[in-house]
Protein backbone atom coordinates (compact mmCIF):
# COMPACT_ATOMS: atom_id res chain seq x y z
CA UNK A 1 0.00 0.00 0.00
CA UNK A 2 1.12 3.61 -1.31
CA UNK A 3 1.39 6.60 1.15
CA UNK A 4 -0.41 10.01 -0.42
CA UNK A 5 2.54 11.06 -1.38
CA UNK A 6 3.83 7.72 -3.38
CA UNK A 7 0.27 7.49 -4.71
CA UNK A 8 1.36 11.12 -6.45
CA UNK A 9 4.12 10.80 -7.14
CA UNK A 10 3.40 7.48 -9.27
CA UNK A 11 0.38 9.78 -10.89
CA UNK A 12 2.64 12.65 -11.55
CA UNK A 13 4.69 10.13 -13.80
CA UNK A 14 1.89 8.99 -15.65
CA UNK A 15 0.53 12.42 -16.14
CA UNK A 16 3.92 13.91 -17.74
CA UNK A 17 4.25 10.09 -19.30
CA UNK A 18 6.83 11.38 -22.46
CA UNK A 19 6.69 15.06 -21.98
CA UNK A 20 10.09 17.37 -21.96
CA UNK A 21 10.79 20.41 -20.71
CA UNK A 22 11.14 22.92 -24.18
CA UNK A 23 14.71 24.40 -22.39
CA UNK A 24 15.72 20.99 -21.09
CA UNK A 25 15.89 17.84 -22.40
CA UNK A 26 14.61 16.10 -19.31
CA UNK A 27 11.18 14.71 -18.56
CA UNK A 28 9.16 17.54 -16.98
CA UNK A 29 7.71 15.27 -13.85
CA UNK A 30 11.50 16.30 -12.95
CA UNK A 31 9.63 20.08 -12.40
CA UNK A 32 7.32 19.00 -10.64
CA UNK A 33 9.26 16.49 -8.15
CA UNK A 34 11.27 19.08 -7.51
CA UNK A 35 8.63 21.78 -7.05
CA UNK A 36 7.25 18.98 -4.13
CA UNK A 37 10.59 17.94 -2.93
CA UNK A 38 11.50 22.12 -2.49
CA UNK A 39 8.38 22.01 -0.02
CA UNK A 40 9.06 19.04 1.91
CA UNK A 41 12.66 20.27 2.44
CA UNK A 42 11.29 23.27 4.28
CA UNK A 43 8.84 21.13 6.65
CA UNK A 44 5.11 21.77 4.48
CA UNK A 45 2.49 19.75 5.07
CA UNK A 46 1.76 16.35 3.00
CA UNK A 47 -1.16 18.61 1.11
CA UNK A 48 1.00 21.37 0.23
CA UNK A 49 4.02 18.90 -0.42
CA UNK A 50 1.14 16.70 -2.74
CA UNK A 51 -0.26 20.06 -4.36
CA UNK A 52 3.60 21.06 -5.07
CA UNK A 53 3.67 17.53 -6.94
CA UNK A 54 0.46 17.84 -8.96
CA UNK A 55 0.66 21.94 -9.89
CA UNK A 56 0.52 21.78 -13.33
CA UNK A 57 -0.98 18.97 -14.33
CA UNK A 58 -3.94 20.28 -14.69
CA UNK A 59 -2.78 23.26 -16.85
CA UNK A 60 -0.05 20.89 -18.81
CA UNK A 61 -1.54 17.51 -19.03
CA UNK A 62 -4.72 15.91 -20.45
CA UNK A 63 -5.57 15.26 -16.58
CA UNK A 64 -8.33 18.08 -15.02
CA UNK A 65 -9.47 18.65 -11.24
CA UNK A 66 -12.38 15.88 -11.66
CA UNK A 67 -9.17 13.25 -12.38
CA UNK A 68 -7.24 14.67 -9.44
CA UNK A 69 -10.48 15.01 -6.86
CA UNK A 70 -11.33 11.35 -7.81
CA UNK A 71 -7.68 10.11 -7.16
CA UNK A 72 -7.05 12.29 -4.18
CA UNK A 73 -9.26 14.74 -2.32
CA UNK A 74 -11.26 18.29 -2.59
CA UNK A 75 -8.75 20.03 -0.73
CA UNK A 76 -5.75 18.76 -3.14
CA UNK A 77 -7.66 19.40 -6.22
CA UNK A 78 -8.62 22.79 -5.21
CA UNK A 79 -4.96 23.62 -4.40
CA UNK A 80 -3.98 22.26 -7.38
CA UNK A 81 -6.67 24.24 -9.75
CA UNK A 82 -6.11 27.59 -8.07
CA UNK A 83 -2.24 27.02 -9.36
CA UNK A 84 -3.61 26.46 -12.96
CA UNK A 85 -3.66 29.12 -15.56
CA UNK A 86 -6.31 30.08 -17.74
CA UNK A 87 -4.78 28.80 -20.87
CA UNK A 88 -7.97 29.95 -23.11
CA UNK A 89 -6.44 33.26 -22.88
CA UNK A 90 -4.25 33.65 -25.86
CA UNK A 91 -2.23 37.31 -24.23
CA UNK A 92 0.45 36.56 -22.39
CA UNK A 93 -0.08 39.86 -20.28
CA UNK A 94 -4.02 39.44 -20.03
CA UNK A 95 -3.42 35.57 -18.85
CA UNK A 96 -0.65 36.15 -15.92
CA UNK A 97 -2.39 39.36 -14.93
CA UNK A 98 -5.56 37.05 -14.14
CA UNK A 99 -3.49 34.87 -12.41
CA UNK A 100 -1.41 37.08 -10.52
CA UNK A 101 -4.73 38.49 -9.11
CA UNK A 102 -5.84 35.36 -8.77
CA UNK A 103 -2.93 34.00 -6.35
CA UNK A 104 -3.46 37.30 -4.12
CA UNK A 105 -6.45 35.43 -2.81
CA UNK A 106 -4.67 32.23 -1.94
CA UNK A 107 -4.02 31.26 1.50
CA UNK A 108 0.25 31.07 2.30
CA UNK A 109 0.64 27.50 1.22
CA UNK A 110 -0.60 27.62 -1.87
CA UNK A 111 1.27 30.71 -2.35
CA UNK A 112 4.44 29.07 -1.10
CA UNK A 113 3.40 26.17 -3.79
CA UNK A 114 3.82 28.65 -6.53
CA UNK A 115 6.75 30.30 -5.00
CA UNK A 116 8.49 27.13 -5.58
CA UNK A 117 7.52 26.52 -8.17
CA UNK A 118 8.86 29.71 -10.02
CA UNK A 119 12.23 29.10 -7.55
CA UNK A 120 12.89 26.14 -9.58
CA UNK A 121 11.71 27.75 -13.19
CA UNK A 122 14.66 30.30 -12.11
CA UNK A 123 16.97 27.63 -11.17
CA UNK A 124 17.06 26.07 -14.35
CA UNK A 125 16.87 29.43 -16.64
CA UNK A 126 19.77 30.53 -14.72
CA UNK A 127 21.74 27.48 -14.73
CA UNK A 128 20.91 27.57 -18.35
CA UNK A 129 22.10 30.89 -18.37
CA UNK A 130 25.28 30.28 -16.94
CA UNK A 131 25.96 27.63 -19.71
CA UNK A 132 24.88 29.79 -22.65
CA UNK A 133 25.93 33.43 -21.17
CA UNK A 134 23.70 36.15 -22.20
CA UNK A 135 22.90 34.73 -25.76
CA UNK A 136 19.89 32.40 -23.71
CA UNK A 137 18.35 35.38 -22.17
CA UNK A 138 17.78 36.43 -25.69
CA UNK A 139 16.96 33.54 -27.71
CA UNK A 140 15.47 31.06 -25.38
CA UNK A 141 13.28 33.53 -24.24
CA UNK A 142 9.82 34.54 -25.78
CA UNK A 143 10.27 38.09 -24.55
CA UNK A 144 12.40 38.74 -21.39
CA UNK A 145 11.21 42.18 -20.73
CA UNK A 146 7.55 40.17 -20.42
CA UNK A 147 9.46 37.23 -18.40
CA UNK A 148 11.14 39.93 -15.87
CA UNK A 149 7.61 41.62 -15.56
CA UNK A 150 6.16 38.37 -14.42
CA UNK A 151 8.67 37.56 -11.89
CA UNK A 152 9.03 41.03 -10.67
CA UNK A 153 5.37 40.83 -9.88
CA UNK A 154 5.42 37.32 -8.67
CA UNK A 155 8.79 38.69 -6.23
CA UNK A 156 6.47 41.77 -4.78
CA UNK A 157 3.53 39.68 -4.43
CA UNK A 158 5.72 36.34 -2.44
CA UNK A 159 7.84 39.77 -0.29
CA UNK A 160 4.42 41.24 0.54
CA UNK A 161 2.59 38.39 2.54
CA UNK A 162 6.10 37.82 4.25
CA UNK A 163 6.45 34.26 3.33
CA UNK A 164 9.23 34.15 5.42
CA UNK A 165 11.07 30.54 4.18
CA UNK A 166 13.97 29.54 2.82
CA UNK A 167 12.51 29.43 -0.60
CA UNK A 168 11.99 32.96 -0.89
CA UNK A 169 15.63 33.90 0.25
CA UNK A 170 17.01 32.00 -2.49
CA UNK A 171 13.87 33.22 -4.68
CA UNK A 172 15.52 36.75 -4.33
CA UNK A 173 18.87 35.95 -4.32
CA UNK A 174 18.17 34.30 -8.00
CA UNK A 175 15.80 36.84 -9.20
CA UNK A 176 18.28 39.32 -8.26
CA UNK A 177 21.43 37.62 -10.83
CA UNK A 178 18.79 36.44 -13.16
CA UNK A 179 17.54 39.98 -13.83
CA UNK A 180 19.14 42.87 -12.22
CA UNK A 181 22.83 42.01 -12.80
Amino acid sequence: MYTKEEEVIHFVFLAFKGMKRIKEDIDLSFHSIMVGNMLKNIGCDEDTICIGYLHDVIEDTKYDYNDILERFDKKIADGVLSLSEDKSIDDYIKRKTKFINNLKNVDDNILTVELADKLQNLISDYNMYLKLGKEFLITECDNYEQLKWYYTELKDLFNSRKLNNKLLDRYNKIYEEYFIS
